[in-house]
Order: C-alpha cells, then sequence, then structure tokens
C-alpha cells in the first residue's frame, strides 16, 4: 500500500500563499522620507520646515497617548484636534496640522507603507475667516501725509505706495515692473508673469511716472537706492519691506505692512461697486476668492 502524499503544504509554500505584511517605517523615518518628498516637489524651505514642525507635534502626541501612527483611526483624529486645543492653539493653527497629518497618511500609502483607511477621509476643522486690517480713508489720508516729498528718493516712494493702492499688485510684481510694460502716457500697465493682465493707472500716477522716467533711466521702474543715489538693480521685496517698516511708524499705523494696500484696493474697489470677477482679473487670481472679510470691513466703517 503506498503511503498518501501529504495535503498540508510545505512552510515555504504556506509563506508564498499569504498577502505580504505591508513594511512600517519607524515614524521619525517616514517624516525624514516624507521631507525629502516635499524637496524634491519644490516646496520652499519654509513650508518643509513648517510641516517639519507639525509632523513633530503629532509625534508628541503619539508618544503621550502611546499610539501608533500605522493604526491610527477617525476618532484619534478628533482627540488629537482636542489635544491641540489645550495646547492653545487656535482654530486655523490646528486646522492646519491636522491637514499636515493627513498629508503623511497619504504619503505612506502612495509608498505602501500603511493601508487604506478611513483616516484619509477625516474632515479637518473650517477654516475661520480673518478680517484682516485694513486702512480706512482717514488712515489712507495720514499714509500719504507722512510720505517724505522734494526728492529723487520720495518720488520713488511716493510712486510705489501709491501704485500698491491703485492696482493691488503683489510686491514681488512690483519690485519686477520694467519701463517697457507700460504704455498709454504711463497710465496703462502690463502685468507679465504668473497672473499676466492689463492694469489702469490714474493720471496722477501717470504724471508723477513721467516724472520719474526723467530722473531713473534704468531697466526697472522702482531700482534700489544707496547713499550715492540710484542703483543699477531693482529693488528688493526686502527693501519694500524695511521701507515700510519706517512709514508706519512715521504714519502712526502700526499695522501697515506691503500687503495692506493690496487689501486697501479690494476694499476700495467693492466700495465702487467693482463686480467680483474684475477684481479677480485685477488682482490676477482664478480661484475662488473670498470677498465676506473685505465685506465685513466695509459694513463696519
Amino acid at each position: 500500500m503506498t503511503e498518501r502524499m501529504s495535503e498540508k503544504p510545505s512552510g515555504e509554500a504556506a509563506e508564498k500563499g499569504k498577502p505580504k505584511a505591508v513594511a512600517k517605517p519607524a515614524y521619525v523615518k517616514l517624516v525624514k522620507g516624507y521631507m525629502g518628498f516635499l524637496t524634491g516637489t519644490g516646496k520652499s524651505l519654509s513650508t518643509i520646515s513648517s510641516y517639519q514642525g507639525d509632523l513633530n507635534l503629532l509625534e508628541d502626541f503619539l508618544a503621550e497617548r502611546k499610539k501608533d501612527f500605522y493604526k491610527l483611526v477617525p476618532r484619534d483624529f478628533e482627540a488629537y484636534e482636542y489635544w491641540l486645543q489645550n495646547q492653545g492653539l487656535k482654530i486655523n493653527t490646528r486646522r492646519r496640522k491636522i491637514l499636515s497629518a493627513k498629508s503623511l497618511v497619504k504619503y505612506a500609502v502612495s509608498r505602501k507603507k500603511m493601508a487604506l483607511s478611513d483616516v484619509q477621509f477625516v474632515r479637518a476643522p473650517e477654516r475661520l475667516e480673518r478680517l484682516p486690517w485694513i486702512p480706512l480713508p482717514k488712515d489712507w489720508e495720514k499714509l500719504k501725509s507722512a510720505l517724505p516729498k522734494g526728492t529723487t528718493l520720495s518720488l520713488r516712494n511716493t510712486l510705489l505706495v501709491h501704485m500698491l493702492a491703485e492696482t493691488g499688485l503683489t510686491v514681488a510684481e512690483l519690485c519686477a515692473l520694467r519701463w517697457d510694460q507700460l504704455s498709454g502716457g504711463e497710465t496703462t500697465l502690463e502685468v507679465v508673469g504668473k497672473h499676466p493682465r492689463t492694469l489702469r493707472l490714474s493720471e496722477e500716477v501717470g504724471a508723477w511716472l513721467r516724472e520719474w522716467r526723467e530722473k531713473n533711466t534704468g531697466k526697472h521702474l522702482f531700482p534700489g537706492f544707496n547713499r550715492h543715489g540710484v542703483t543699477s538693480s531693482k529693488m528688493t521685496p526686502r527693501g519694500v519691506e524695511l521701507f515700510f517698516r519706517q512709514l508706519a511708524k512715521a504714519a502712526g499705523l502700526k499695522f501697515l505692512k506691503p500687503k495692506t494696500l493690496r487689501h486697501f484696493a479690494i476694499a476700495t474697489w467693492l466700495s465702487e461697486n467693482i463686480a467680483e470677477n474684475e477684481i479677480q482679473r485685477r488682482l490676477g487670481v482664478h480661484s475662488n476668492y473670498s470677498f465676506d472679510a473685505y465685506r465685513k470691513h466695509l459694513e463696519s466703517r
């Protein structure tokens, strides 16, 4: 009588039949890999640093609650938000930190380091719209009065302030402006770059520009200055920031920043009943742009 072959598979065959376990690197190693991934996508150093800080805080939460990152469930994210609140963090900061944690989950799943789970679909807290500080008409008058007059430098600075307030340009766009972008007696501006658009300038600004062209023969509208006068290089965003710091003190407007005048331009256009899509065009934005905060500002005047 022949022996029956055993139907039980060998150990090696049994192992082959099992689904492979998901490799789970240590949390610190996973975060390090994610930082490298963000660098590769072209994120700025400040953005990467923000992600690192957010994920370090998540690590503190996991250690305190003795939680395994790879076994998190939606209710753990609810506990995490409550924990962040107890740390004294405001709602928009809590929202950012939870979104950072979700992005790490998404990265781990995409790299097959983590199985699919409902954690990916956890809702972050709704963003709280903050009302930016926007100058009132009386503040705008104070700002104009604080601008020095009578020198080449003062003419450049007067133009800089008025163009920001009239156009809503970003500081980077302002610093990059060249003379060849102006036409129509210096009252039509062609903005180039990521968000090209055509903007109209007031006759007052046009007159200042014509006067400024006689003094500034360089390529850029806003050159730098040193103790000898105009330099050949364009003004930097840092230079604009330092100028506004001095101007804020002179005008007694402690919250004044370069971006303040972009907010001022939006509020002015809304008060003139300019259509929202036209305001978006002037700003060079294509996504849905919330004007609620600006309307609240106008209502509170």
